[in-house]
């Protein structure tokens, strides 16, 4: 499946949450349209499989209108609508191979949640379908499904949970500056792109200051590198005390840093890069730059650059420019 991910995703520019959701969409249509050309008088009543095929042709055109905007709480839905879909399709039919197969899907559905969605999230939502399947199967009074039942519950506590576990811990790893604990560039452009999609959809503006601290390569031919980064990590804490909450840093390499500010215009910005420059362990150069319609995340970056370096070199940016 994510070797498919990868391939729709290249295909049609989509992040890779959308193009799963797009193909965990498919998949479920496979499987009702599976269900429907083997269908069993003890089988889910017609009329019920006809619903579930439209609520899941609703969720593959609301994905694909939504594109590159779906939002996690999006997929939450949809998942969820997966996870109680098993549950009426458990409930409705009589045969213990049906009841079994819609209980193999749970935990692919739980992991799937744990990869795209935020963990706390992924548990509610996994934890609660589950549940549902669970109460689906008990409604059927037959001993002979308690031990299957257990096994998937247990597939749903642990292999998910485990997953989602390593998926925080890498993702934190790939995203964080090892020296300062700032995002590094990955991480920050990451959040800049996702802040660009939230600008475009609700028309809030952003706004990112990039700033390169001067005389790094002097305090490291002086005092060695030891001091270069104590330097650079006595700035990353001076920062973070002065930033607004929901700012976000990230360190772009060697000197250079970025700070993301959701909701703030470029007046707004330039009074908290004014304000930062008092008491810091370092001067720096900075550039302002406020998003435009236009913008993606390597447009907005450069704008900030020149500005950056223009000031560094003695100029300063127009006024009131964005």
């Amino acid at each position: 499946m994510l070797r498919k991910v990868a391939e729709l995703r290249r295909a049609v520019g989509w992040p890779a949450m959308t193009s799963a959701t797009v193909l965990l969409s498919l998949t479920a249509l496979c499987m009702l349209a599976l269900t429907l050309a083997t269908w069993q008088p003890d089988n889910n009543p017609r009329w019920m499989l006809y619903l579930l095929v439209v609520v899941a042709l609703g969720g593959l055109g609301w994905t694909v209108r939504r594109g590159a905007l779906l939002e996690p709480r999006e997929v939450a839905v949809m998942v969820s609508l997966c996870f109680v879909a098993l549950a009426v399709l458990t409930w409705g039919t009589e045969r213990q191979i049906a009841v079994l197969a819609n209980g193999t899907s749970t935990p692919t559905l739980a992991v799937f949640a744990v990869w795209f969605l935020p963990l706390a999230l992924a548990r509610v939502v996994s934890y609660v379908g589950t549940a549902l399947w669970v109460l689906a199967v008990a409604s059927h009074h037959d001993p002979q499904m308690l031990g299957p039942t257990v096994a998937v519950v247990v597939q749903v506590l642990v292999g998910p949970e485990v997953l989602g576990r390593l998926r925080v811990r890498l993702d934190r790893l790939a995203r964080t500056d090892q020296l300062t604990g700032a995002l590094n560039r990955w991480g920050v452009q990451a959040v800049v792109d996702a802040q660009l999609v939230r600008r475009r959809r609700l028309g809030t503006p952003l706004t990112v200051l990039a700033l390169d601290v001067d005389d790094l390569r002097a305090v490291n031919t002086l005092g060695g590198h030891a001091a270069g980064d104590r330097l650079l990590t006595s700035v990353v804490e001076h920062l973070r005390a002065g930033l607004r909450e929901g700012d976000v840093l990230g360190r772009l390499g060697g000197d250079e840093f970025l700070v993301v500010m959701p909701g703030a215009d470029h007046g707004v910005a330039d009074v908290v890069a004014r304000r930062l420059q008092v008491g810091a362990p370092a001067s720096w150069s900075c550039g302002v730059a406020q998003a435009r319609a236009d913008d993606d995340v390597a447009s907005l970056l450069a704008r900030a650059d020149d500005r950056m370096y223009a000031q560094k070199q003695g100029r300063r940016p127009e006024s009131g420019q964005t």
